[in-house]
């Protein structure tokens, strides 16, 4: 019995042995590591300083809105030319097509059938612009029209943009067959119809006096 006692009493100072030494290694280690964080985050503090701003001290300074309807055109002629970098929105048959110079247009036959070469001008334009800059005609005013719906838009005079289109020939869809038919009736017929096309080609877009 008493060396099963000493025993245990062995076993017991051997554990608080241990435990006390693994206190101090942990408690140690925690120290030696303190000053390496710090050395560390330092260092991360100071890399971190020297690295570049993202956007530049200065901002460039945009330049200023036109006031004036000549002020727009000086713009868009210094940024365009006739035959390059300009665009219309223009209405034809109660559509909105945008139309840049040498593009070629299809539209429903036009009236009168006139001859290939016949140089038309569009004098109904909503828009006309470059790359950075545009002129619009204004919105209609929902409050001047009845039952508050929109009226017609206005347009740009011609004395702002001028634009032709000349016309290249007359041409027609496909045939196209369509069968009518009267349930209990005995009633069969084939309609058949050709869509009649009429194709433009854009011209130059001229803005302000560059016409004359």
């Amino acid at each position: 019995m008493a060396s099963r006692s000493a025993e245990r009493m062995w076993q017991c100072a051997t554990s608080l042995l241990r435990g006390t030494a693994s206190s101090t290694l942990s408690g140690s280690s925690r120290i030696a590591a303190f000053p390496y964080a710090r050395f560390a985050s330092t260092s991360a503090t100071a890399s971190t300083s020297k690295l570049q701003p993202l956007l530049p001290a200065t901002t460039p300074v945009l330049p200023a809105l036109p006031s004036t309807t000549s002020e727009a055109i000086s713009l868009i002629q210094s940024s365009s030319t006739p035959q390059l970098g300009r665009y219309v929105l223009a209405r034809l048959h109660s559509r909105n097509y945008l139309l840049h110079p040498r593009d070629i247009l299809t539209v429903p036959h036009l009236k009168g059938s006139p001859p290939p070469g016949t140089v038309l001008s569009l004098n109904r334009i909503l828009q006309v612009g470059s790359r950075d800059f545009v002129i619009k005609a204004p919105e209609p005013s929902k409050a001047s029209s009845p039952f508050g719906t929109q009226g017609e838009r206005e347009v740009i005079p011609q004395e702002v943009v001028q634009c032709h289109l000349t016309v290249m020939e007359h041409t027609k869809s496909p045939m196209e067959r369509k069968l009518l038919k009267k349930r209990r009736k005995g009633y069969k017929k084939t309609i058949e119809h050709k869509q009649g096309w009429t194709r433009l080609r854009v011209g130059d877009v001229f803005v302000g006096n560059e016409a004359k």
